[in-house]
């Protein structure tokens, strides 16, 4: 796994400013662009963040990898490519798909889009009480994502179409899955982080099964691969009593770690599964963002 320099440079984005002399290095090695686009199915307003390698495209196009709240995960990834990139990362283009927004996360706009529609009584109690949750809007997202993102992407660099990885964390990583269970062969790379399995009373281990039985005998596109991380310290959220109770039901069942050895039986499917045993649910994510890098290269988690 690749682990954070000793100094770290921060890259420039639209939006984040400009922290030091440094930080400028690496704006101009590693070109960054912003731009809005509005998914055309439902109206919504996104933010992608593109990061463009300083060096020429390898003969088949550069490899991409795109990344779920990209508004937090950019950076992270920028700071483990850092300033004078290892080979092959260099040529590595970044893509974050996120929110016209400043601050990392738009905690709403993520349960709507990356997850499908869940009745109430599945719906966890929102982080500040009072806040409506909607959800449902995964596949118009994966919509988006194929039809608007990529290909804006793509006409703004060469890109390799057999060398595209999507990362996504908690509900994210869930997204994730989704995306490999239903429309495979969109991205030749997977990595979930710490995925809600428990989202929705597991609805996903059903497109799970149904994936399995597809897979059987032929097995998936040649060069599928899939990273499977968990978290090993349970982290609680400050409730009262009667919500922290639900939400733990709620978050019963299944975990990563089942999916990965259920998944171990795909023929053909590259599968790697690591726990951060000393990290909770939030602290390792900017460790998974560093094993996606070298993931999509090849090369597995220490």
């Amino acid at each position: 796994m690749l682990r954070f320099a000793a100094t770290v440079l921060l890259v420039v984005l639209s939006g984040f400013g400009v922290q030091s002399t440094q930080a400028q290095t690496v704006k101009e090695a590693r070109k960054v662009e912003s731009f809005d686009l509005r998914a055309d199915r439902t109206g919504l307003d996104y933010r992608v963040f593109l990061v463009h390698p300083a060096e020429p495209p390898p003969p088949g196009g550069y490899p991409v990898i795109y990344m779920l709240d990209g508004n937090a995960t950019v950076p992270m990834m920028e700071r483990v490519i850092g300033a004078n990139p290892q080979e092959p990362y260099g040529s590595a283009v970044i893509v974050g798909i996120g929110y016209p927004i400043d601050g990392p996360f738009d905690i709403l706009r993520r349960y709507r889009d990356l997850t499908p529609p869940t009745p109430p009584e599945f719906i966890p109690p929102s982080r500040d009480g009072a806040s409506i949750i909607e959800t449902g809007g995964r596949d118009d997202f994966l919509t988006f994502v194929e039809t608007q993102v990529i290909p804006a992407v793509e006409t703004r660099l060469p890109i390799d179409p057999q060398r595209r990885t999507l990362f996504g964390h908690s509900l994210g990583g869930l997204f994730s899955l989704y995306v490999l269970y239903t429309k495979g062969d969109l991205f030749q790379t997977y990595v979930a982080a710490d995925p809600a399995i428990w989202w929705n009373g597991q609805a996903i281990l059903g497109e799970q099964a149904a994936f399995l039985e597809r897979s059987k005998g032929e097995g998936v596109a040649h060069g599928t691969a899939l990273l499977i991380e968990t978290s090993g310290k349970l982290v609680e959220r400050p409730l009262p009593p009667a919500d922290a109770e639900r939400l733990k039901r709620l978050r019963s069942g299944q975990t990563g770690r089942e999916v990965a050895a259920t998944l171990a039986t795909v023929p053909g499917l590259r599968l790697v599964f690591h726990e951060f045993v000393e990290e909770s649910h939030g602290s390792m994510l900017p460790l998974a963002v560093a094993d996606a890098l070298g993931f999509a290269f090849g090369r597995n988690p220490d």
